[in-house]
């Protein structure tokens, strides 16, 4: 294995002192894969033998790592393979957060997607989430687990931090998992010890000063922001938001720990500041801490709705509300695709229509209407408010996975049309069936490319 840099090694040698030892120790044991189950769509014992993360409700570590890869369920968005320790968001959440419904709230550097998902799960269905990610196709990877997770109270778009001006004190939590030198990642991920240097974590402190300063101006007052990185360095975790709190426009925030010997204190004497190190915990390095704004500021006004929403019409809204399972739905019609808005949060969600961000994901698609018929489009077969009454086919897990794979598939009777596919009684994607022959309508850029191991 790739040895730890030097000059890491003398800087948490002067961090951590007394634990220095064991922690270069525990940065050289095998990492612990968690997962955390998506509390509408995970079914069953699956995973009976793992043991609970503390910290989050639906999470467990696994006794080993089997091969997602070959599970339809991981396809089906039934759970995400996410680090143990990022997983803390969700006390901030319970201990701040569980009296306040129709949150607004902005993951600002979203990707691939493990904390936004996980939102999902904590927030109820009238709040909306925006999911953004600055790299284009860490973006699309972003768009596709948002859509595993089967929310349609979600937006994902691809933008630079300081393209939000529109939405200056609109939010009520904002997240920044901030870009970071990865130091806390050395033990799940060797590679990262070749990226590290001290000039990387001078290069990362400055990008993260940037993209706080543009972050918390997108806080609404009474507002909280959460601060995270999977790093140990004091100029990219406590030294980031300690101004803030020394500006007095902020108060940091307090989160009970009581019951998790696993998380260290932060050493600083203003904030209150977690971190999660390696020798203490299953989970991997990481830092977080959450400071609320004043209320002495102004409350933004949230973009208002465009005049001109193609809305569908009142033919193809009869012919999709057939297909979703929703009180009131809304439906729009986009680049001849139809998208489910949740009656809840639709004035909220069609008001960032009015925004330049580069929107990836838009609610639920439901497909395109072609004389009446519908494409139904992968998003629909995901998503949490799909009718149960459309005709569907529950694949064996042999079918499932050529189906996943994209090849041919065994004829599945002599049914014809458009058919969900479906695992364990989980939305997989759609087939046209044509009797003894079927169209399998997976996305070719989701496929499984490599073959399974006998």
């Amino acid at each position: 294995m790739t040895p730890l840099p030097s000059d890491f090694i003398e800087k948490i040698k002067q961090q951590f002192p007394a634990e220095a030892s064991a922690i270069m120790e525990a940065i050289e044991k095998p990492a612990i894969t968690a997962i955390r189950k998506n509390p509408i769509k995970f079914k069953g014992n699956d995973f009976a033998n793992c043991s609970p993360v503390p910290w989050a409700a639906h999470a467990c570590f696994l006794a080993e790592r089997p091969s997602f890869t070959f599970d339809p369920k991981f396809h089906a968005g039934a759970y995400y393979v996410q680090e143990a320790s990022s997983m803390f968001i969700e006390q901030v959440f319970k201990q701040y957060l569980t009296d306040k419904q129709a949150l607004r709230v902005l993951d600002l550097c979203a990707a691939p997607g493990g904390k936004s998902t996980h939102l999902l799960s904590l927030i109820s269905e009238d709040s909306l989430l925006i999911a953004n990610e600055t790299i284009s196709q860490r973006a699309n990877i972003l768009a596709e687990n948002c859509t595993r997770w089967g929310n349609a109270n979600v937006i994902v778009c691809n933008n630079d931090p300081a393209h939000f001006k529109d939405f200056e004190n609109c939010f009520d939590v904002v997240l920044i998992d901030a870009p970071c030198s990865g130091e806390g990642m050395f033990r799940k991920d060797p590679e990262a010890r070749t990226e590290w240097s001290e000039s990387n974590v001078k290069l990362c402190s400055a990008r993260q000063q940037r993209i706080l300063e543009e972050a918390t101006r997108l806080v609404k007052p009474d507002g909280i922001l959460i601060y995270s990185t999977c790093t140990f360095s004091k100029e990219e975790d406590e030294m980031q938001i300690e101004p803030f709190i020394q500006s007095e426009e902020w108060e940091s925030l307090a989160i009970n720990c009581e019951t998790f010997s696993e998380v260290t204190k932060s050493q600083s004497t203003i904030l209150h500041g977690y971190k999660f190190l390696p020798h203490k915990n299953k989970g991997e390095g990481f830092f977080i801490a959450a400071i609320r704004k004043s209320a002495n500021f102004n409350s933004g006004n949230w973009p208002k709705v465009p005049k001109k929403i193609n809305y569908a019409d009142k033919k193809v809204k009869a012919l999709a509300s057939k297909y979703i399972t929703a009180d009131q739905p809304e439906f729009i019609v986009h680049q001849d695709q139809v998208l489910f808005v949740p009656h809840e949060i639709s004035t909220a969600m069609l008001g960032i229509l009015s925004t330049k961000l580069h929107i990836k994901k838009f609610g639920a698609e439901v497909g395109q209407f072609i004389r009446e018929e519908l494409i139904p489009s992968q998003a629909l077969a995901m998503s949490n408010h799909c009718s149960d009454a459309l005709p569907a086919i529950n694949l064996s897990y042999d079918d499932a996975i050529l189906y996943l794979q994209k090849n041919d598939m065994p004829s599945q009777g002599n049914y014809k049309g458009w058919h969900l596919m479906k695992y364990d009684g989980l939305g997989l994607g759609w087939a046209k069936l044509l009797g003894n022959r079927i169209n399998n309508a997976y996305p070719k850029e989701w496929r499984i490319r490599k073959q399974e191991n006998n």
